[in-house]
Order: structure tokens, then C-alpha cells, then sequence
């Protein structure tokens, strides 16, 4: 029976190797998958980050150019010459407006 019982025990373990290193096989298959897919995930998550900082940079840039704009107005608003011209056209409309009635 001792015997019988050392059989059995070598047995066990070299099913239990067996069964260990399927195990691993496939701990190693979803360890590759998980990998793939993180993979994906990230050049996905790049090319819209890329997408994301293309846009700002444009719209940074966009900005830039109306501030510029803004200031340019702003300068002739504040002219002698645009000061003069609102109120040549408030004279204007004023006497149009009285021709008409």
C-alpha cells in the first residue's frame, strides 16, 4: 500500500504540472491580450491627444490674431480722426433727418 501511495503521489504531482503549466499558458494568452489592448487604447488615446493639442495650438493662435485686431481697433476708436468722423456722421444723420420731415 506504501508503495501504492508513492505512485499516486508522483502521479499527482505531474498531473498537477501539468495542470500548472496550462495554467500558465493561459495566464500568458490574457497577460498578451491585456497588452494588445492597452496597446490599442493608448495609440487611440495619442492620436486624440494629438487631434486635442492641434485644435488648442489653432485656437491659441486664432486668439493671438483677434487680440491683435482688437488692439488695432481699439487705436483707431481712440484716433482724432474716428472721434471726428462719429460726430460728422451724427451731424449728418441729423440733418438727414430733418430734410425728411
Amino acid at each position: 500500500m506504501a508503495d501504492q501511495a508513492a505512485s499516486d503521489e508522483v502521479t499527482n504531482t505531474f498531473d498537477l504540472d501539468g495542470v500548472s503549466l496550462e495554467q500558465a499558458l493561459r495566464d500568458v494568452e490574457v497577460a498578451n491580450a491585456r497588452v494588445i489592448d492597452l496597446t490599442k487604447r493608448l495609440t487611440s488615446m495619442n492620436k486624440e491627444l494629438v487631434k486635442a493639442t492641434t485644435a488648442l495650438q489653432k485656437a491659441q493662435l486664432r486668439n493671438r490674431q483677434l487680440a491683435a485686431r482688437i488692439k488695432e481697433l481699439e487705436e483707431i476708436e481712440g484716433s482724432r480722426a474716428f472721434r471726428s468722423a462719429r460726430a460728422a456722421g451724427r451731424v449728418a444723420r441729423g440733418v438727414r433727418s430733418r430734410l425728411a420731415k
